[in-house]
């Protein structure tokens, strides 16, 4: 089994390691060359910066239909009434719409000692102000980075910009911005219940005065009837009537007062759990690692040049 000549590729590198180390002058200019390159070009690429923040929302719980209400609900359909639950999953989709993004892109910023507009940060002025504002909303979208930790419903949002304080403008901004758009859209919504539910219960109301006077009626033609089980049994439907319309109508109510204070409240349901801070390092590029890789990618070019110089060039 000695005898057996070894396999091609422990051929190869044994060769290729000979070659290595007759010109090893070569490999190590190729390397450090590669490092250089890498090294200056990573210098010479603009710095980019990361700020961000992580929050809290608060969650309220959708208000349930009980009892004769939600016999009526069944038979609607879906009943909007109540508040709708702010889930993490909503903040992490909503930060990056339209609905927050247009409001920072309209707001200015701290840049080269100035206060300018982000579509002028980012070079648009010469386009036209619809196509203005499309790319920056775009580029400013890119920009983000989300997370949404659905177990303890933080949710955390970061956003790169070419200068510190330029992103922790940015992150400042997008958390109020948020907060806002969360409210008006609450406010929306607030008001269209509102509106649903007092229709609603303007017509709970007018069949409670309809079951109202169909029992004063029964009362007024049935002065006696204890011992007429017909007639005790229409009471008992009547009455059962005039609870339940009583039910539909104060629930109605009672959905309507809390969509009225919820379309006019206008408090804040975000809590900052991590404020933005104004970032200390870079976050791209990234200079260490790309010397490694110029390293890396100069120390391969190397090798592979020394696999095409011809047989016997290895040394001794």
């Amino acid at each position: 089994m000695s005898d057996l000549p070894p396999p091609p590729w422990y051929t190869t590198a044994r060769d290729l390691i000979r070659r290595a180390r007759t010109h090893w002058k070569f490999v190590l200019g190729s390397t450090l060359l590669g490092g250089g390159v890498a090294a200056a070009a990573a210098l010479m690429l603009p710095s980019y910066y990361r700020s961000g923040a992580a929050f809290q929302a608060e969650v309220s719980a959708q208000t349930q239909l009980t009892g004769a209400l939600a016999g009526l609900a069944s038979q609607l359909g879906n009943l909007p009434v109540g508040n709708p639950q702010n889930s993490p999953q909503f903040f992490g989709d909503l930060i990056t719409t339209d609905a927050v993004l247009r409001r920072v892109a309209q707001a200015r910023f701290p840049y080269r000692g100035r206060l300018i507009s982000l579509a002028t940060i980012y070079g648009f002025d010469d386009d036209s102000a619809a196509l203005r504002d499309f790319r920056t909303v775009k580029r400013l979208r890119t920009a983000f980075q989300v997370d949404v930790n659905t177990r303890t419903n933080v949710v955390r949002f970061s956003i790169e910009a070419r200068s510190p304080e330029l992103a922790k403008a940015l992150a400042d901004t997008t958390l109020a911005d948020l907060n806002q758009a969360n409210i008006e859209l609450r406010q929306a919504r607030a008001a269209a219940e509102h509106a649903f539910t007092e229709g609603r219960a303007a017509e709970a109301r007018q069949g409670l005065d309809s079951a109202d006077h169909t029992l004063a009626a029964f009362y007024q033609r049935n002065r006696s009837f204890v011992n007429s089980p017909d007639l005790q049994m229409e009471e008992g439907r009547l009455k059962r009537a005039v609870d339940m319309a009583q039910q539909v109508y104060v629930q109605l109510r009672m959905q309507a007062e809390q969509a009225g204070l919820q379309e006019i409240r206008n408090t804040p349901v975000i809590s900052a759990v991590d404020p933005p801070l104004l970032p200390v390092k870079r976050s791209w590029p990234n200079r260490r690692l790309a010397v490694v890789l110029g390293l890396m990618i100069g120390m391969a070019l190397a090798f592979s040049r020394l696999l095409l110089l011809p047989p016997g060039s290895g040394g001794n």
